[in-house]
C-alpha cells in the first residue's frame, strides 16, 4: 500500500513540474518541508534513544583517565 501511494506521489509531483515555475516552487516546498519533519523526527528519536545523563559517564571516564595518566607522568 506504501508502495502505491509512493508511486502516485511521485507521480504527482512530476505533474507539478509541467507547470512551470509554480509547479517547481511547490514541488520544492514540499521537499524541504519533508526534510525538515525528518529532522525533527530524527531529534525526537535521537532523545529517546541516548539518554540525557550518558554524557556524565564519559565525563567522569575522561577525567579519571586524565588522573592516571598523570600519575603516571609524575612517577616517571
Amino acid at each position: 500500500m506504501k508502495l502505491l501511494l509512493s508511486i502516485l506521489l511521485a507521480g504527482l509531483l512530476g505533474i507539478l513540474v509541467i507547470f512551470g515555475s509554480i509547479g517547481i516552487y511547490i514541488l520544492c516546498a514540499i521537499i524541504v518541508g519533508v526534510i525538515f519533519r525528518s529532522f525533527i523526527l530524527i531529534n525526537e528519536i535521537h532523545k529517546q534513544v541516548v539518554p540525557a545523563n550518558s554524557n556524565v559517564r564519559v565525563k567522569e571516564a575522561y577525567e579519571r583517565y586524565i588522573k592516571e595518566r598523570d600519575e603516571k607522568e609524575t612517577e616517571n
